[in-house]
């Protein structure tokens, strides 16, 4: 009976034993499960962030890894392993974190605790694990992390904000701009123009960048009294910074003319563009103007039937004077130099003031208007020039008739035009 007892308690146990097992294998995710389930297949996770090629500011970490959850037709959980290396290998690994529980809606994303050092490239890849099986690697995508390049507003130092210029070609100081991260070389792009708009850009130029100030000058000479503005931009070759804020200027008023006349001419001796020689002219009734410097050019002379007409450059500045018993001045005369039997005579006759475009009358009376008096012209009263006869003309300052005032003793150059008939000619010289 006892040996009976036995041998079921024997039973009994070893029949528990293999209810006990049996209820184990029906359990894989049951933590004493070890080793791979056969059959079972994982899918790689979908990379999502950062994207390849992305590029990521060093003040915007950590780096957040995002991922979209992998598949799989086995009965186990899963959980995700992120690895971050230097090299595509990952033969130098920097970050690596693995039983990372899968996150809702389908994604995963992880916030790495420190941040990567700046100015390199890292490669990142994760895979899904069940346990006891493991997916594959997701192809590794590559991101970098840079310092970014910050280039601030320069400085307008001069010309000073509302200024008055006193140099036609100015020069131009630029307080160097504020910058931050791996800045390349800093130049600075001016632009000068005539409104604030900017629309009509006077000048656009740029200049390498020195210590502490930069100065350069303008390209091009400004116009007297104008009014210009200028703002500045700094850049390097990645990065362009900010225009500055305009500033305006005022160019100087345009100088009065300084006139240096030319040395007389040389005692005897003709001047530089002169026709005849005034030294071997008998002058009547007029000042010797012979030894007076040539300080203008005759450039043209109208001898019309409304008057004689002449140009010359010193009608800007030759000042007037007032003959006795005048009550407005004189600028200039017009002289007549005429051939008289081989000898050449000269007098100033025919006076101007500014404005007076012609005077003189027609051409046909130069002797009866003009040269009528023996006493005063001598040889040359009476004497009507016929049409193309060879006869001189100048100019002086002042009034040259009957040796009038003169507070400047110049003339021009003397040409010789052959006479018109009466119905006038123009000469150009």
């Amino acid at each position: 009976m006892s040996r009976t007892l036995a041998t079921l308690g024997v039973l009994a146990a070893a029949l528990a034993l293999t209810a006990c097992e049996a209820s184990k294998s029906s359990n894989p995710l049951s933590p004493t499960v070890a080793g791979p389930i056969p059959g079972i297949e994982i899918s790689a996770p979908k990379m999502l962030e950062p994207t390849p090629g992305t590029k990521i500011s060093v003040e915007k970490q950590p780096v957040t890894l995002l991922i979209e959850n992998a598949g799989s037709n086995g009965p186990r959980p899963l959980s995700y392993s992120f690895d971050i290396a230097t090299d595509t290998g990952f033969s130098n690994v920097v970050f690596a974190r693995d039983g990372i529980a899968p996150g809702e809606g389908g994604r995963t994303s992880l916030r790495l605790t420190d941040a990567l050092a700046t100015g390199r490239t890292y490669y990142w890849r994760a895979r899904a694990q069940d346990g006891a099986n493991s997916g594959p690697y997701a192809t590794p995508a590559a991101f970098t992390i840079f310092t970014p390049i910050v280039i601030d507003v320069p400085g307008l130092t001069a010309p000073a904000p509302n200024a008055t210029v006193l140099n036609i070609r100015p020069t131009f100081t630029i307080t160097n701009s504020p910058r931050s991260g791996p800045v390349g070389a800093i130049s600075y792009l001016i632009e000068l123009a005539d409104s604030d708009s900017f629309a009509n850009k006077v000048a656009t130029w740029s200049v390498a960048e020195t210590p502490n100030q930069t100065t350069t000058p303008s390209p091009a000479d400004l116009s007297y009294s104008k009014v210009y503005y200028w703002h500045v931009r700094a850049y390097d070759p990645t990065t362009l910074g900010p225009w500055s804020n305009t500033q305006a200027f005022q160019m100087l008023a345009e100088p009065a003319p300084v006139y240096v006349p030319p040395p007389a001419p040389a005692p005897g001796g003709p001047a530089p563009g002169d026709a005849i020689n005034l030294n071997n002219v008998i002058i009547h009734n007029s000042p010797n103007v012979a030894s007076w410097p040539a300080t203008t050019k005759l450039t043209r002379l109208d001898l019309m039937p409304s008057g004689a007409h002449a140009e010359f450059s010193a009608q800007a500045y030759w000042p007037e004077v007032v003959p006795p018993g005048w009550a407005g001045g004189l600028q200039w005369t017009l002289w007549i130099v005429l051939n008289i039997n081989g000898q050449w005579h000269a007098s100033g006759c025919i006076e101007f003031w500014k404005g007076l475009y012609e005077s003189g009358g027609p051409v046909s009376g130069y002797a009866r208007d003009w040269y009528y008096d023996p006493i005063r012209w001598g040889p040359m009263a009476g004497h009507q020039p016929a049409p193309g006869e060879q006869v001189g003309f100048l100019v002086t300052s002042g009034d040259a008739r009957n040796n009038g005032p003169n507070s400047v003793k110049e003339r021009s150059n003397v040409v010789i035009v052959s006479f018109p008939t009466n119905a006038g000619q123009s000469f150009v010289f």
